[in-house]
């Protein structure tokens, strides 16, 4: 399984988000970019990648142990920016230092090494090939400033590709609630 462990934004801050950058895709540049699909926006604490089916529950402990070392979180979707001009995202506000501890806990727990450090972002688009315009849809997103919402779940989702957009689903989440350790799989 392709695995990944995110803090997913609920419902609300997911369909503010695709109010204000509805816009972006009507710009120019924008019919070059493969769009995430709404569904699967999620902030990525770390990239697994493919994982047998039977580390599971291992990967579930560990992530239980995280969560119960981490308080809920307080963030907001907000703002917007590239890496290059081969990703279009929308930013995180909050306590991003605390996301930030968060998902260096999550790779320390699962062994997880990745050169590149952690920006809490969360993907709108990818160009293969680069695509012009991307920092003027960047642009558009400056003042979008989401409502805020609680990032108590850590998710261990699994993405599948092929055949149109990824498709993620949840393998199991895990939260701590002061009480120990909860889990609800799903």
């Amino acid at each position: 399984m392709r695995l990944f462990v995110a803090v997913n934004p609920p419902a609300r801050a997911i369909q503010e988000l695709a109010a204000a950058s509805s816009s972006l895709r009507e710009l120019p540049g924008a019919e070059r970019l493969r769009w995430s699909e709404t569904a699967g926006w999620h902030l990525t604490l770390a990239f697994l990648g493919d994982v047998p089916a039977d580390e599971v529950p291992s990967l579930s402990a560990k992530l239980a142990t995280v969560a119960d070392e981490h308080p809920p979180l307080r963030l907001r979707l907000a703002g917007g920016g590239t890496f290059g001009d081969r990703v279009l995202w929308c930013g995180v506000q909050g306590e991003t230092a605390a996301l930030r501890r968060l998902a260096g806990a999550v790779r320390d727990a699962l062994d997880v090494t990745d050169d590149h450090p952690f920006h809490p972002h969360l993907t709108l688009a990818r160009s293969r090939a680069g695509a012009r315009g991307m920092r003027g849809m960047a642009d558009v997103l400056k003042g979008f400033r989401g409502v805020e919402w609680e990032a108590g779940w850590i998710y261990l989702m699994r993405s599948e590709t092929g055949f149109g957009p990824a498709r993620y689903t949840v393998v199991e989440r895990v939260r701590n609630q002061g009480r120990g350790e909860l889990r609800d799989k799903r």
